[in-house]
Protein backbone atom coordinates (compact mmCIF):
# COMPACT_ATOMS: atom_id res chain seq x y z
CA UNK A 1 0.00 0.00 0.00
CA UNK A 2 1.48 3.53 -1.40
CA UNK A 3 1.27 5.99 1.63
CA UNK A 4 -0.54 8.90 1.21
CA UNK A 5 1.21 11.12 3.29
CA UNK A 6 5.24 10.29 2.55
CA UNK A 7 6.45 11.44 5.96
CA UNK A 8 3.41 8.95 7.70
CA UNK A 9 4.77 5.72 8.91
CA UNK A 10 2.65 2.30 8.06
CA UNK A 11 0.86 0.64 10.45
CA UNK A 12 3.37 -2.15 10.81
CA UNK A 13 5.91 0.96 11.88
CA UNK A 14 3.64 1.83 14.55
CA UNK A 15 3.33 -1.66 15.78
CA UNK A 16 7.20 -2.22 16.45
CA UNK A 17 6.88 0.20 19.31
CA UNK A 18 4.35 -2.09 20.95
CA UNK A 19 5.93 -4.83 19.90
CA UNK A 20 9.11 -3.90 21.73
CA UNK A 21 8.23 -1.98 24.74
CA UNK A 22 4.68 -3.95 25.29
CA UNK A 23 6.86 -7.01 25.39
CA UNK A 24 4.23 -8.69 23.51
CA UNK A 25 4.22 -12.44 23.33
CA UNK A 26 4.64 -14.92 19.88
CA UNK A 27 0.84 -15.78 20.77
CA UNK A 28 -2.72 -15.11 19.35
CA UNK A 29 -3.10 -12.92 22.24
CA UNK A 30 0.31 -10.70 21.67
CA UNK A 31 -1.46 -10.17 17.62
CA UNK A 32 -4.74 -9.44 19.13
CA UNK A 33 -3.37 -6.90 21.75
CA UNK A 34 -1.62 -5.41 18.81
CA UNK A 35 -4.44 -4.71 16.92
CA UNK A 36 -6.28 -3.34 19.60
CA UNK A 37 -3.33 -1.14 20.46
CA UNK A 38 -3.41 -0.15 16.53
CA UNK A 39 -6.51 1.00 17.35
CA UNK A 40 -6.56 3.04 20.00
CA UNK A 41 -3.32 4.35 19.26
CA UNK A 42 -5.30 5.96 15.92
CA UNK A 43 -8.19 7.14 17.45
CA UNK A 44 -6.10 8.77 20.21
CA UNK A 45 -3.88 10.38 17.49
CA UNK A 46 -6.75 11.86 15.36
CA UNK A 47 -8.22 13.00 18.47
CA UNK A 48 -5.27 14.88 19.56
CA UNK A 49 -4.30 16.20 16.21
CA UNK A 50 -6.32 15.95 13.76
CA UNK A 51 -4.71 13.80 11.86
CA UNK A 52 -4.27 9.93 10.68
CA UNK A 53 -1.51 8.10 12.43
CA UNK A 54 -1.39 5.78 9.73
CA UNK A 55 -3.03 5.68 6.63
CA UNK A 56 -3.78 1.47 6.42
CA UNK A 57 -7.24 0.22 6.91
CA UNK A 58 -9.24 -1.21 9.71
CA UNK A 59 -11.45 -4.35 9.18
CA UNK A 60 -14.01 -5.04 11.88
CA UNK A 61 -12.71 -9.36 12.50
CA UNK A 62 -14.47 -11.14 15.11
CA UNK A 63 -12.10 -9.71 18.17
CA UNK A 64 -12.26 -6.36 16.96
CA UNK A 65 -10.54 -3.92 14.69
CA UNK A 66 -7.67 -5.51 12.98
CA UNK A 67 -5.33 -4.00 10.23
CA UNK A 68 -5.13 -6.96 8.31
CA UNK A 69 -1.40 -6.74 6.73
CA UNK A 70 0.07 -6.38 10.31
CA UNK A 71 -1.99 -9.27 11.22
CA UNK A 72 -0.04 -11.09 9.22
CA UNK A 73 3.18 -10.03 9.43
CA UNK A 74 3.01 -10.71 13.30
CA UNK A 75 1.54 -14.32 12.58
CA UNK A 76 4.07 -15.39 9.78
CA UNK A 77 7.37 -13.23 10.90
CA UNK A 78 7.02 -12.10 14.67
CA UNK A 79 10.75 -12.94 15.67
CA UNK A 80 12.00 -10.30 12.31
CA UNK A 81 9.51 -7.52 13.55
CA UNK A 82 10.51 -8.10 17.32
CA UNK A 83 14.52 -7.92 16.39
CA UNK A 84 14.04 -4.99 13.73
CA UNK A 85 15.40 -1.86 14.50
CA UNK A 86 12.63 0.73 15.59
CA UNK A 87 12.15 3.97 12.84
CA UNK A 88 12.41 7.06 14.43
CA UNK A 89 9.18 8.73 14.94
CA UNK A 90 7.81 11.89 15.09
CA UNK A 91 7.02 13.89 18.60
CA UNK A 92 3.22 13.48 17.51
CA UNK A 93 3.88 9.99 17.16
CA UNK A 94 5.81 9.12 20.49
CA UNK A 95 3.38 11.55 22.22
CA UNK A 96 0.53 9.44 20.58
CA UNK A 97 2.46 5.66 21.99
CA UNK A 98 3.68 6.33 25.17
CA UNK A 99 -0.06 7.58 25.70
CA UNK A 100 -1.41 4.67 23.93
CA UNK A 101 0.94 2.23 26.14
CA UNK A 102 0.39 3.66 29.21
CA UNK A 103 -3.47 3.65 29.26
CA UNK A 104 -3.93 0.53 27.76
CA UNK A 105 -0.44 -1.20 27.17
CA UNK A 106 -1.17 -3.28 31.05
CA UNK A 107 -4.43 -4.30 29.67
CA UNK A 108 -5.01 -8.17 28.66
CA UNK A 109 -5.63 -9.04 24.79
CA UNK A 110 -9.09 -9.67 25.99
CA UNK A 111 -9.60 -6.89 28.23
CA UNK A 112 -9.03 -4.98 25.08
CA UNK A 113 -11.52 -7.10 23.01
CA UNK A 114 -13.90 -6.40 25.52
CA UNK A 115 -13.57 -2.02 25.37
CA UNK A 116 -12.99 -2.31 21.32
CA UNK A 117 -16.65 -4.21 21.23
CA UNK A 118 -17.90 -1.47 22.93
CA UNK A 119 -17.29 0.45 19.35
CA UNK A 120 -20.45 1.00 17.12
CA UNK A 121 -18.64 1.65 13.87
CA UNK A 122 -17.00 -2.04 14.86
CA UNK A 123 -20.17 -3.53 15.11
CA UNK A 124 -21.91 -2.10 11.83
CA UNK A 125 -19.16 -3.49 9.88
CA UNK A 126 -18.86 -6.71 11.76
CA UNK A 127 -22.58 -7.62 11.15
CA UNK A 128 -22.66 -6.11 7.65
CA UNK A 129 -19.82 -8.75 6.78
CA UNK A 130 -21.59 -11.76 7.66
CA UNK A 131 -22.63 -12.97 4.26
CA UNK A 132 -24.00 -15.93 6.28
CA UNK A 133 -24.23 -17.95 9.29
CA UNK A 134 -26.13 -21.36 10.44
CA UNK A 135 -25.79 -22.84 14.00
CA UNK A 136 -22.82 -24.81 12.64
CA UNK A 137 -20.50 -21.67 11.16
CA UNK A 138 -20.39 -18.39 9.84
CA UNK A 139 -19.10 -16.98 6.34
CA UNK A 140 -17.91 -13.77 6.59
CA UNK A 141 -16.56 -11.45 3.67
CA UNK A 142 -13.77 -8.90 4.54
CA UNK A 143 -14.76 -6.66 1.95
CA UNK A 144 -18.12 -5.57 3.15
CA UNK A 145 -15.98 -5.36 6.94
CA UNK A 146 -13.43 -2.45 5.52
CA UNK A 147 -13.73 0.48 8.61
CA UNK A 148 -14.45 4.11 6.73
CA UNK A 149 -11.61 6.63 8.09
CA UNK A 150 -14.37 8.94 8.09
CA UNK A 151 -16.34 6.70 10.39
CA UNK A 152 -13.98 5.69 12.24
CA UNK A 153 -13.83 9.17 13.27
CA UNK A 154 -17.22 9.03 15.03
CA UNK A 155 -15.03 6.46 17.90
CA UNK A 156 -13.71 10.16 19.35
CA UNK A 157 -16.35 10.48 21.83
CA UNK A 158 -15.56 7.32 22.98
CA UNK A 159 -11.36 7.63 22.96
CA UNK A 160 -12.34 11.45 24.53
CA UNK A 161 -13.68 10.01 27.65
CA UNK A 162 -10.98 7.50 28.13
CA UNK A 163 -8.25 10.10 28.27
CA UNK A 164 -10.66 12.19 30.87
CA UNK A 165 -10.65 9.07 33.33
CA UNK A 166 -6.69 8.65 32.41
CA UNK A 167 -6.16 12.52 33.32
CA UNK A 168 -8.30 12.76 35.99
CA UNK A 169 -6.84 9.48 37.68
CA UNK A 170 -3.29 11.00 37.14
CA UNK A 171 -4.75 14.03 39.19
CA UNK A 172 -3.44 14.12 42.62
CA UNK A 173 -5.80 14.00 45.09
CA UNK A 174 -6.48 17.46 47.26
CA UNK A 175 -6.89 17.25 51.17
Amino acid sequence: MEKENEGMKSALEIGQYFIGKSDLPNSWAGNTKLQKLLFFSWLIHFYNFKESLFEDDFFAFENGPVVENVRKSYKNDYFTLKNKPLPKYSEKEMETLILTNEIFGDSTSDELIEISHKSPIWDKYFKKSIVSSSEENVIYDAEYSKIPKEELQEELRMIENVLHVYEYQKTPEVE
